[in-house]
């Protein structure tokens, strides 16, 4: 029997199959060593290791490190080449056996040998089935995925946020051409804060209000300088993904397909997993992108003529400009020089500091935001600033009466003005300012009077630093700095306050000087455009997220590696019906012993299945404690077993998701005590569901698992609301109800998703307990009676669960299986031996170059009764047609 193995590079034909004959980069010689028989192992899930993702693999074997070998492994031996030929990497191969039959998986070099210089062997192993894409995804993160160019330039609007409702499920978001991405009505902390109570913020832009030149801004000022009085912007919504989606893109990024008829249900493809935090993970390079950091240098020559017991001179600094007036300024101008729009020199007005290059040290303006024509700094991307401005000094260089008669000056006033310009506005309005009080002096005395021949001057004081934190600006504000002047106090005996005076002022920096608007990049804020793959957390690893949706539903999964094709069923699905069992009882080598244990299933007394505990969700922590054992999950499954168990715990915990806390949400409805829909909470305090008070947004909540519901039935009169705020005064009402005026109501679909819903039998119960359940009656206001609701336990666990009580027969025996066996080898279909069924859980040591049995691992298959489910362990006493204790926030609903 012949045996090669071909180390492939895949090709593709025009219908984006392998091209098998065009893929082999080359074929190994693996007959001249002695050490080359193959064994192959051949497994499925372990039994007991429910998120495991086991699969085939052969022992190690030797391949002579010949000239061809060599070429093929590009000399990794040499150590030169090694940076270049990782020995860790894995290489696509092909088995074939005889040339007819073929296994495909992944080759790993893990040593060379040899004497010298010279190499004499590698050890290989072959990887196949679920190894073969769980090796590539060990190491790959969530926010590697390649969503496509769907999933980029995502705009975080109204428009872009309403546009997701209209997708009932991943196939419509797919068939849209759009992101996988849907934004359910969902609590993080305080909605709309500064906004009107109990409503969610939805902001429209100034160019639907009736604001002249109102334009892109959500936030600003009219060109009156007025501002919008609209609240900050808030990022109340944050994204959830369809699971399905996720899962495709997942395996398709590594060149596998999936086959999964649960996949294809309904339910499943309305599956979501929530974007907790809505952060970037490139917070750095959004800084670098969006920020600007400079410094003012001292490169100008200021100079002035100033005027000292008659003589006349110049009098210079360095600095960075200089503000002159006329010979206009008076008490009476007031506040005209120091704040307003700034007007050329010799003007009345304030004075822009000009940003030009000669001024300016610019070190971080990546998109080109400085205009160093009209001086001003442009905002490229909404969101939250901090600008910062210091190690500016000033002082009045001359303040002079050209008068015989003295005039005198008491006290005179410098600022420097931050200015904001809202986008598509005319108007500029200083949003911070810092300053300093002078007084004057003649330059050769103490004297505070000026005249003709004596002008009065200051001496360089420091401005106190601008520091102005989270400041909201538009994408397309412009900001700017003025220098402003004006007099505080005259010499009353002076005469005439209106006297005017010529006045010029010098500004320099000292030798520490920033002036930086940088944007805080880790949130993602109303306005912004971000792409799916920079808002997903760096640490969530995508076989972790595979092995969660796995957890949830208890799928089993097979990979054939020929078509690249990863199968995926619930457990209860996943093993085919007896009548396609296949009889092995021919092929049972009775010559060999075979010996029968008892699967040892490690079970403990409490059986607990559960969601991840979420340190930072303070509402489902303290409700475990108080209802669920201490357990820190929503309606975790848990389960006393007889005392032939021994004592302790099994729990089997989902290692992505994490439980959500699921009410009737009334911080969404303009008033309390109103009977609306479910919806998601996640907060960081134990805060009811009726109350007003909230706690500040969270950021740092586990991924949850989510049921997404369009839920927008045709009945004319919906009450299930929520009332969101559009501008600063504007309401409206998202309603589900199809038939609704869309006048009236800013959308008639209820953008829903949620682990539990109790008003709902149709929908998923996605906790691993059971809940009751009713379903309430859209048309006629009513609701229906309690029922129990399976929770993800008793749905999909049950059957595995019972099975592996009973400590069924795990029996070894010796089965004389051909090559064409491992070809077609199916772990869904169950082996029948001498009238007992079995399914296969490991195929250890086949050797296809070698005529002999093969050790076999089977487990006997027991079929298991329908059951009713079992009692939640909250019950339905306690005035359960009192919507309000009903599993909601005040959390009396269903008594211990």
């Amino acid at each position: 029997m012949s045996v090669k193995i071909e180390i492939l590079d895949y090709k593709y034909d025009a219908s984006n199959a392998i091209d098998w004959d065009n893929s082999v980069v080359g074929e190994l010689d693996i007959t001249d060593h002695s050490d080359f028989p193959l064994a192959m192992t051949f497994q499925i899930s372990d039994f007991k290791d429910l998120t495991s993702t086991t699969g085939d693999y052969s022992k190690t074997f030797k391949i002579p490190a010949t000239k061809n070998n060599n070429k093929i492994f590009k000399h990794l031996y040499n150590p030169n080449s090694i940076s270049e030929n990782k020995i860790t990497d894995k290489k696509n191969c092909k088995i074939l056996v005889n040339n007819l039959y073929s296994l495909v998986g992944l080759l790993k070099v893990n040593a060379v040998g040899g004497y010298g210089e010279t190499p004499s062997y590698y050890d290989c192993v072959f990887f196949g089935s679920n190894l073969g894409w769980g090796a590539v995804l060990q190491d790959k993160y969530m926010n590697a995925i390649d969503w496509g160019n769907d999933s980029k330039n995502l705009t975080y609007n109204k428009a872009s946020i309403m546009a997701t409702w209209q997708h009932a499920d991943c196939d419509d978001a797919s068939s849209a051409s759009d992101a996988p991405i849907v934004y359910p009505i969902t609590s993080y902390g305080v909605y709309n804060e500064g906004g009107n109570a109990r409503t969610i913020q939805l902001l429209d832009t100034a160019s639907t209000q009736p604001i002249t030149n109102g334009s892109t801004g959500y936030y600003g000022f009219n060109d009156g300088g007025n501002d919008y009085g609209t609240p900050l912007p808030s990022a109340d919504w944050r994204p959830s993904v369809f699971v399905k989606s996720t899962l495709e893109k997942i395996f398709s990024n590594v060149g596998y397909k999936i086959n999964s008829t649960f996949m294809d249900t309904d339910m499943f493809k309305k599956l979501v997993w929530l974007l907790p935090n809505f952060k970037y993970n490139n917070p750095d390079e959004r800084y670098d992108e969006y920020s600007v950091e400079s410094k003012f240098k001292n490169t100008i020559v200021l100079d002035t003529t100033v005027y000292d017991g008659g003589v006349s001179y110049v009098d210079t600094d360095d600095g960075v400009t200089e503000s002159y007036y006329g010979g206009s300024v008076t008490f009476d101008d007031g506040d005209d020089n120091y704040i307003g729009n700034p007007t050329a020199s010799g003007s009345e007005g304030t004075k822009q500091i000009p940003l030009s290059a000669d001024r300016l040290n610019v070190t971080l303006d990546e998109g080109s935001y400085v205009d160093t024509t009209n001086d001003y700094i442009t905002i490229g991307e909404y969101g939250y600033y901090n600008i910062k401005l210091n190690g500016i000094q000033s002082r009045a260089a001359i303040i002079w009466a050209n008068t015989a008669a003295s005039k005198g000056v008491k006290e005179a006033e410098i600022c420097i003005n931050v200015d904001m310009n809202t986008v598509g506005q005319s108007s500029w309005t200083t949003i911070d300012r810092t300053s300093i009080i002078v007084n004057p002096t003649r330059i050769s005395s103490s004297s505070n009077t000026s005249n003709s021949s004596n002008s009065l001057k200051t001496d360089f004081q420091s401005l106190p630093s601008v520091n102005i934190d989270n400041q909201w600006l538009n994408k397309g504000d412009k900001i700017r700095l003025t220098v402003g002047f004006r007099f505080n106090d005259m010499v009353s005996s002076s005469g005439v306050n209106a006297q005017d005076f010529t006045v010029n002022i010098f500004s320099r920096v000292a030798s520490s000087t920033e002036f930086n608007i940088t944007l805080k990049p880790e949130k993602v804020e109303y306005g912004q455009t971000y792409d799916l793959d920079k808002v997903m957390n760096k640490d969530y690893k995508q076989t972790d997220f595979v092995k969660g949706v796995a957890h949830a539903f208890n799928l089993q999964m097979t990979t054939d590696e020929s078509t690249k094709t990863v199968n995926i069923e619930p457990f209860n699905s996943f093993y085919k019906p007896f009548g396609s069992a296949i009889d092995w009882t021919y092929k049972l080598d009775r010559s060999k012993e075979i010996s029968d244990k008892w699967l040892e299933n490690d079970l403990k007394r409490t059986l607990v299945f559960k969601y991840k505990s979420d340190g930072k969700d303070a509402k489902v922590k303290i409700r475990g404690e108080k209802y669920f054992f201490g357990i820190e999950d929503e309606f975790p499954y848990r389960e006393i077993l007889p005392d032939t168990f021994e004592k302790g715990d099994s729990t089997f915990e989902n290692p992505f998701f994490a439980g959500t806390y699921n009410a009737k949400d009334t911080d969404t409805t303009g008033i309390q005590n109103i009977d609306t829909a479910f919806s998601a909470c996640l907060w960081t305090e134990d805060v009811s569901s009726n109350a007003e008070s909230r706690p500040n947004k969270g950021y740092e909540f586990l991924p949850r698992l989510l049921y997404w519901n369009k839920y927008s039935p045709a009945i004319g009169s919906g009450t299930k609301i929520a009332e969101v705020q559009t501008w600063s005064s504007v309401t409206n009402f998202i309603t589900a109800d199809a038939s609704a005026n869309p006048t009236y109501h800013l959308s008639t679909i209820y953008p829903q998703a949620t682990m539990i819903n109790t008003d709902s039998t149709t929908s998923p119960v996605l906790s691993y307990g059971n809940v009751y359940v009713r379903d309430y009656d859209d048309v006629n206001n009513t609701y229906s009676s309690y029922v129990v609701g399976k929770g993800l336990y008793d749905t999909y666990y049950k059957d595995s669960i019972e099975m592996l009580k009973e400590n069924p027969r795990m029996r070894t025996s010796y089965i004389t299986l051909k090559m064409s066996d491992i070809v077609n080898l199916d772990f869904t279909k169950l082996v029948y031996i001498d009238g007992v069924y079995w399914r296969i859980n490991k195929i250890i040591d086949f050797m296809p170059n070698k005529n002999e049995s093969t050790k076999v691992e089977l487990i006997q298959f027991t079929q298991q009764s329908a059951f009713s489910g079992s009692a939640p362990m909250i019950n339905s006493s306690g005035g359960i047609n009192n919507w309000q204790d009903v599993i909601v926030d005040n959390d009396f609903d269903f008594a211990l």
